[in-house]
Parts: C-alpha cells; sequence; structure tokens
C-alpha cells in the first residue's frame, strides 16, 4: 500500500489469501495457542483477553500503531515484512517462544521465529505463511514501549520479557528482547544469564541492565538517536518487572 509513495518496485499481479478459512483460525489448547496468520492485532486481543501468561503478546497488539491499523493489519504481515524496523509483535512472539508454520507446494515446515527472522529473505517463493503457534505455561510477562511524544504510532525502543518463578522465588528461563534498538529484534543475552536462578526480589534490574547495555549498538533515525535508544533500555525493562509483579499482588 505504501510502496508507491517509497518510490518502490510495484507488482502487477497480486494473490488474496483472504477466502482461505484456515488463516483466520485461533486455537486455544491446554499446552498452546495457534493463530492464524492472517488474524488482526484487534482479533488477537479479543482472542487472548483471559489468557494472563501470555500479557506480553496482549499489550504489543494492543500498543502497536494506532486502533484503525490494529484492525486491519495481521500478524502475519507483521512477521514477513523484511524492513519494518519497529515491529511490537515480533519481539513479544520471541519472548512467548513462538514457532511459525509453512505450507509450501510440497511440504508442510515448522521452525522458531528466530530461525525464521535469520532466513527470511531468501525463504522459496512458493511457501506462505500459515499459523504462529505459542506455548503455555505459568509465565509472567510484558511488553513496554517508547515513543518520542504520545501521538506518535512506532517506538524507538521497545521490550518484551517472558520468565517463570520457581518455589524458591529465583527467575527462572528469562527471555527478554529488544525491538526497534538495532536494524534487527534480538534477545538480550547477557542480561538473560544475568538473571536466571536469580531471586526475583533481590534484583536490583536497572543497575543489572545499565551494566549490560554494550550488547547492543543503538541506530540513528530521523525520530532518535543510537545513543538515545539504548539508554533508555534499563527503564523499559524496570516497567516491565514492575508490571509483571503488579499482577501477581
Amino acid at each position: 500500500m505504501r510502496a508507491p509513495i517509497r518510490d518502490e518496485y510495484e507488482d502487477k499481479i497480486f494473490v488474496s489469501l483472504k477466502n482461505i478459512s484456515s488463516l483466520y483460525k485461533c486455537e486455544i489448547k491446554n499446552n498452546h495457542i495457534s493463530l492464524g496468520a492472517l488474524m488482526t492485532h484487534q482479533h488477537i486481543a479479543e482472542k487472548l483477553s483471559n489468557i494472563d501468561e501470555l500479557q506480553c503478546l496482549k499489550q504489543a497488539v494492543l500498543a502497536s500503531a494506532n486502533p484503525a491499523i490494529r484492525r486491519m493489519a495481521t500478524i502475519g504481515g507483521n512477521i514477513c515484512t523484511s524492513d519494518f524496523l519497529a515491529s511490537d509483535l515480533v519481539p513479544a512472539l520471541i519472548a512467548s517462544d513462538a514457532k511459525i508454520l509453512f505450507q509450501s507446494c510440497e511440504s508442510k515446515n515448522q521452525m522458531p521465529i528466530e530461525q525464521y527472522l535469520k532466513t527470511r529473505t531468501k525463504r522459496q517463493k512458493d511457501e506462505i505463511l500459515t499459523s504462529i503457534q505459542i506455548p503455555r505455561g505459568d509465565f509472567r510477562s510484558a511488553h513496554v514501549r517508547l515513543l518520542m511524544r504520545k501521538a506518535g504510532e512506532y517506538p524507538i525502543a521497545n521490550l518484551s520479557i517472558r520468565y517463570s518463578i520457581d518455589e524458591t522465588g529465583s527467575v527462572q528461563e528469562a527471555r527478554i528482547v529488544v525491538g526497534a534498538v538495532e536494524s534487527t529484534v534480538r534477545r538480550w543475552i547477557k542480561l538473560e544469564n544475568a538473571l536466571n536462578n536469580k531471586k526475583l526480589s533481590n534484583l536490583n534490574m536497572l543497575e543489572i541492565a545499565k551494566g549490560n547495555l554494550d550488547e547492543f549498538i543503538g541506530r540513528n533515525g530521523p525520530d532518535a538517536p543510537g545513543w538515545y535508544r539504548t539508554r533508555v533500555l534499563p527503564r523499559l525493562l524496570f516497567d516491565a518487572f514492575a508490571q509483571t509483579a503488579q499482577e501477581f499482588h
């Protein structure tokens, strides 16, 4: 839709998928949730309204862009768009350990979303993303974002977290994902390692995050300089964990 104003090449033939009913299907099971690739942001928010462990994804779909776009934009389109640097759904899906399911002319394939992102510009041409599968469990999660002004649509930085707490009150299986800061969305591995097996009540999130900021080199853009994108990450992390703590009190 925006190709003409960007002076991008526009194909003359398009194939519509809108009449394939399975691409709109949502399945909620005890161990996982499956979202059809043509589900809109708004549709996903409605279907996940009572699923507490997926707060991260719910917050991402409800915060992304504006209401008009959320009623039209699909989860499949958000995943497959390679040049959209400020996606809210992709960090949330990585934090949620999502898997992507494809259908080609010859076979069905499944892979972690992280693996797909590394290969999405090289995928075979007859491949269609059909659904996204997300595991369920006793997780806490949150998604936070920062705008330059409240009227802005896209974040200059966003962050998604998912983790569990064991019987000792220690963090387990931490997944922390940063988006919009660099040219690709990726996990904050050093920080995950610094949090795992530590008691949540003893952690100073701001100081730990500041000590691991060297993992990122922020990209410069018209909306914000690179140094500022990285500088705000400790506060985003603090806010995300604060949200999950409030939910369980």
